[in-house]
């Protein structure tokens, strides 16, 4: 059974089916070169494959699938926060937010968006911790981290809810803009029904990949008396995920910042590395007259 509220959707999305090409043979032969010695011309054929993605309401049996994805999320500083109280909480209101799943209800799902109320949630030590977190890797714009520390400070009165979103490297993008309306719809579901989701702001953290090239301060070329001067880095900045350029789009704040701890050391990660690609994290920070904007965007990428 799909995720949605059929009493309260005109329009239902029960799942969304993706449409997979794969080619078989090993080369494509002329025409008119013919068969020789009764064999007959190598064809590509084209095979579509369906693939349903089902949505469901985040539940207790996708406890150990969901911490995996906020694990990584965060990556190395996953081990600075209480994964497993995060997880509890996305599951613990199971009427917002959405998981993406392929073999139903019970199997594991691989794709997770929800939203928390970091106010509300405010005394949970995954929330503290997080907060500490923030203030701390935003120091280095003060607009923001003064804005943040105004938002998040006991006894504000403009919410913010901090958007959870990952999936596996494998999902396609499409069933994100169907999961962005479904989390807009529940919020005005929960605000009608008078449930702490009023949020003023929203906050994304997402993952990024930061490929560092070295340049001089001086473009100049040093003279034989002159000390060649220090050279700095110019991070550029890739996202994993392609809708992250959509909310970058609609952002009033956001941030690169670097992990507090180093990721282990695997050899696909040590390629990365090698090059002076590193991954990292970014902060956005948009207001919610942004949020119907936001889900046009990525309808319209994903079209």
């Amino acid at each position: 059974m799909g995720k949605r509220k059929a009493n309260k959707s005109e329009d239902p999305i029960d799942s969304a089916s993706m449409d997979v090409s794969e080619e078989e043979g090993e080369e494509e032969v002329d025409s008119d070169e013919g068969v020789s010695d009764g064999e007959e011309n190598a064809h590509l054929e084209e095979e579509i494959v369906d693939i349903d993605f089902d949505f469901f309401d985040p539940k207790p049996i996708d406890f150990h699938s969901i911490k995996n994805l906020m694990i990584q999320l965060f990556s190395a500083d996953a081990e600075l926060f209480s994964i497993s109280e995060l997880t509890e909480l996305i599951i613990g209101q199971p009427l917002l937010g959405t998981t993406v799943k392929v073999d139903g209800s019970d199997s594991d799902p691989y794709a997770v968006l929800t939203v928390l109320n970091m106010n509300e949630y405010s005394e949970k030590k995954c929330i503290k911790d997080l907060v500490t977190y923030l203030l701390d890797k935003t120091k280095q714009d003060s607009v923001l981290n003064e804005k943040l520390d105004t938002l998040l400070k006991k006894g504000s009165t403009e919410h913010v809810g901090l958007i959870l979103s990952e999936r596996l490297i494998n999902m396609p993008v499409q069933i994100v803009p169907p999961m962005y309306k479904m989390l807009q719809e529940e919020i005005q579901w929960a605000v009608d029904d008078n449930e702490p989701y009023n949020f003023e702001w929203y906050l994304v953290l997402s993952k990024t990949y930061q490929e560092v090239v070295s340049t001089l301060d001086d473009e100049s070329k040093p003279s034989k008396n002159q000390k060649k001067k220090k050279a700095k880095s110019e991070p550029t900045i890739f996202y994993f995920h392609p809708e992250d350029e959509i909310i970058e789009q609609n952002a009033e704040y956001q941030l690169n910042f670097n992990f507090t701890k180093q990721p282990s050391v695997s050899d696909s990660k040590r390629t990365f590395s090698n090059f002076g690609i590193v991954p990292a994290m970014k902060l956005f920070l948009f207001n919610k007259s942004k949020f119907d904007n936001l889900v046009r965007g990525l309808e319209n990428a994903c079209k």
